[in-house]
């Protein structure tokens, strides 16, 4: 899990993908519960019948609560996800921490907020197959590019970022982990710190709301030094480990998605790059 950013505000309108529901053609209603004459793509069984329960918190412009259901990037995809099973999305708040822990606890069949592939998780959850790659961006007034050229120059992350262990065995004393993504721009704003390792979607929520003249965004060449540039995190939609029906219809679901494109344009109307849609074959952090 990373750390949270600054709200992004983004509007998006969403068709529904190949559903065979009635309303095909016009974005669900988390509000409302899915008409009657619906016909879903799988059999799945979720927490709450008739809803698809999603852990979220405030993590934009990946996820967050928004009325009763799911905003951000993410929530919009799992929201035509609900719609092609003939489900509703709704939304279940609370502490980063507690996402995971909603899902093998039974809560929540979901979560939504930038949860990576990883190992360890698997060993406590089903991993879906990739949705979206959160590539590693160098933000600088310099146009610093590459890994190599970190070095001489102050450097911030976020506390909870997976290259932070490379980053502090790579430069040692001249990175600074910070708190929470304003704080840390703040301080390349005064000239506190000379570089930010960040990611584009994030970097661009924060910058919305405290924009700052004359930076450039880098994606530096793969650096074995930093392992993140050579295994992008890959966000999915993890499940309860005995819910596999569920995370077999949310791979199908996924795949159709990006197939059709309108993974792309969700993605792309939050401010996400093209290529974020494109995460590569599966693999674990």
């Amino acid at each position: 899990m990373k750390a949270k950013i600054a709200i992004l505000t983004a509007a998006v309108g969403l068709s529904l993908v190949l559903s065979s529901c009635a309303n095909a053609g016009t974005a669900p209603d988390t509000n409302a519960a899915a008409p009657s004459n619906c016909v879903p793509k799988h059999d799945v069984t979720t927490v709450e019948a008739g809803y698809l329960t999603v852990a979220a918190y405030e993590y934009p412009p990946f996820a967050y609560p928004e009325g009763d259901g799911v905003g951000g990037a993410e929530g919009a995809i799992l929201t035509q996800i609900a719609a092609m099973e003939c489900l509703t999305t709704k939304a279940l708040p609370g502490a980063g921490a507690s996402m995971i822990p909603s899902i093998t606890s039974g809560r929540a069949d979901t979560t939504a907020g930038s949860w990576y592939r990883t190992a360890e998780r698997a060993k406590v959850v089903l991993l879906s197959a990739p949705v979206l790659a959160d590539r590693l961006i160098i933000v600088s007034k310099k146009g610093v590019g590459t890994v190599p050229d970190l070095k001489g120059h102050k450097v911030g992350s976020i506390l909870g970022f997976l290259w932070n262990d490379d980053l502090q065995k790579y430069l040692g004393d001249s990175v600074k982990l910070f708190e929470t993504a304003q704080a840390m721009y703040a301080d390349l704003a005064a000239g506190r710190i000379d570089v930010v390792i960040d990611t584009y979607p994030s970097a661009q929520a924060t910058l919305k709301k405290t924009p700052i003249d004359g930076l450039k965004f880098e994606v530096p060449p793969a650096d074995p030094a930093i392992l993140s540039t050579v295994k992008p995190g890959q966000i999915n939609f993890p499940v309860n480990l005995d819910n596999p029906d569920l995370i077999a219809a949310f791979n199908e679901d996924i795949a159709e998605l990006r197939k059709s494109g309108e993974l792309e344009k969700i993605l792309v109307s939050f401010g996400f790059q093209p290529e974020a849609a494109d995460p590569g074959e599966p693999n674990l952090l």
